[in-house]
């Protein structure tokens, strides 16, 4: 058996039934071995495109998304997709093609050290020289994924290697992609400062933001009688979905980061947006993020604990409810859910096509159908949508910061429910990064629909520079009125321009109803982001 067939096989073994990939010399052993073990292998048309696809794939189905490159620019064109899904805490093995392993040191076709490049931006990065590596390292890098906060792990795969022969078949053991049955006992400080707190709060970060974790913090919370407060934005404590959460979560007096690093996002824990006498417990997958809550709380910090998210809150649903003040789960929650978009509404047509009457009518549409589940992506329009569209978000663009894989994150979710409406809403600057895949969605029968926000503008950065350099300093952010729908159209999908606040329902519909990865190209007077956080 060549090693390519051995490695598809432990894939397959490990529940792996689709790959996303971009072909190329080095991997085409493996796109032959996915042929005969019934693989499905999604084909893009940009490295990058299949890492967010695999990073959508793990969120939406709870398993190991997999993405396959190939050397050279095909491995570096998949970095920046491995940052955002270490920043996401989301479980995707990427492998890559690499030069042959008998001509290091000698100049090889797209010899470099793919070790050296990706360790930074993964929890494991590994090459595998020899075919008696390929098990044990196959194996390990599956562990790494599942310990711990989850993230991505890769294996630089020698080209020779994998056209070797294996001398035993390999063999492996599916693993869950979860933690061990019997949660850890807390301790007795910890159940000591939760029952005598009166607003104890816990916050949750973007691994189990994930849709499939829902129901057990929803569990969490009516047993402990916690709030238990997701947050995976890199807008943090002003993320819009979260409403006015800031200014709550400065009366708790016990604060509960469970996975969530204290990080930027969290004001790096400083008092002033925290209270200055609350006490902080965190439960942390990594040594290396406990040791960054120390760094920021100082003192204040009261126990930094090494161990998995979802063991965590499995260890917290075990304690007693606590005895606390008795409006303040409601507080919490009447403070995330609040929206006052007064300041927005003042002095504008009530016909105008805006950020908010966009998101507003959308929403109105969606209204009508039970089946939709939406990404959000890109700068000032995501927060709009984020704000306005909450209930029907799985994903979002991540704690990263980097914009463009929502069409990519669509389409692997279609690929996962099939059965739902699956839409993607960016800017027209999000939508430039991989318009090329509306291809893919059209070949890989995925029929999304993208809808995009178009202000013409880079709208974040023009934000900027109108507040910190002045509205005439307004200088190499725009775009032009080009049309991302007729685009979409010429690539065998459907396409929807919307001009006016009437038309926004009749073109959903026409999309939705096409049976074709669409784009609706939505024409509007760009708003800066939504904030609501007055605390």
């Amino acid at each position: 058996m060549r090693a390519s067939v051995g490695l598809i096989k432990i894939l397959k073994g490990s529940g792996v039934e689709t790959i996303f990939a971009l072909s190329g010399n080095q991997i085409m052993p493996l796109f032959d071995a996915c042929l005969d073990e019934g693989i499905r292998v999604v084909h893009v048309r940009h490295e990058a495109a299949a890492l967010y696809m695999a990073e959508a794939h793990a969120r939406i189905t709870g398993g190991m998304g997999v993405a396959m490159v190939t050397a050279g620019a095909g491995l570096c064109n998949a970095i920046a997709p491995l940052f955002t899904a270490t920043q996401s805490q989301t479980p995707v093995l990427l492998l890559s093609g690499d030069s042959e392993a008998s001509l290091d040191n000698m100049g090889s076709f797209q010899e470099m050290d793919q070790v050296q490049i990706t360790s930074a931006v993964t929890k494991f990065s590994r090459r595998i020289c020899q075919t008696s590596e390929l098990e044990g390292a196959m194996n390990a890098a599956i562990e790494a994924v599942t310990t711990g906060t989850s993230g991505p792990v890769h294996l630089a795969l020698a080209a020779d290697m994998l056209t070797n022969e294996l001398e035993d078949s390999p063999q492996f053991e599916k693993q869950a992609l979860s933690t061990n049955t019997e949660p850890s006992e807390a301790s007795v400080g910890f159940v000591e400062a939760l029952k005598s707190s009166q607003r104890p709060l816990i916050i949750v970060g973007p691994s189990l933001c994930m849709p499939h974790h829902a129901a057990m913090l929803r569990v969490l919370e009516t047993r402990l009688g916690v709030p238990v407060v997701p947050m995976d934005s890199p807008r943090g404590l002003n993320d819009p979905r979260l409403g006015n959460f800031k200014s709550i979560a400065r009366l708790a007096d016990l604060i509960i980061p469970v996975g969530k690093p204290v990080d930027f996002s969290m004001a790096y824990g400083a008092v002033g947006p925290f209270h200055a006498d609350a006490k902080w417990f965190a439960f942390l997958g990594e040594e290396q993020l406990v040791s960054q809550a120390r760094r920021n709380l100082g003192d204040r910090l009261h126990d930094g604990v090494v161990i998995s998210p979802v063991e965590a809150i499995a260890m917290l649903t075990k304690l007693s409810p606590v005895s606390a003040d008795s409006t303040w789960a409601d507080s919490v929650q009447s403070a995330i859910t609040s929206r006052d978009f007064s300041a927005f509404d003042r002095n504008r047509d009530v016909d105008e096509l805006n950020s908010l009457s966009f998101s507003t009518a959308v929403s109105d549409v969606l209204d009508l159908h039970d089946n939709v589940v939406a990404v959000s992506d890109g700068g000032e329009i995501g927060q709009w949508i984020q704000s306005v569209l909450t209930r029907y978000l799985v994903m979002i663009n991540g704690v990263s910061g980097a914009i463009g894989g929502s069409l990519s994150y669509a389409m692997a979710i279609k690929q996962a429910l099939p059965n739902k409406h699956v839409l993607a809403f960016m800017g027209d600057g999000t939508v430039g990064f991989h318009l090329a895949e509306f291809e893919t969605a059209v070949r890989e029968n995925l029929p999304v629909v993208a809808v995009i926000g178009n202000d013409m503008q880079w709208n974040a950065e023009v934000k900027i520079q109108e507040r910190d350099y002045g509205p005439d300093r307004v200088f190499a952010c725009g775009l032009s009125d080009a049309r991302y729908d007729q685009v979409a159209a010429a690539l065998g999908g459907h396409g929807e321009f919307v001009t006016n606040l009437t038309e926004i329902g009749p073109a959903f519909e026409r999309a939705l109803a096409s049976g074709k990865p669409a784009c609706i190209n939505v024409r509007i007077h760009g708003f800066g982001a939504p904030t609501f956080a007055n605390g």
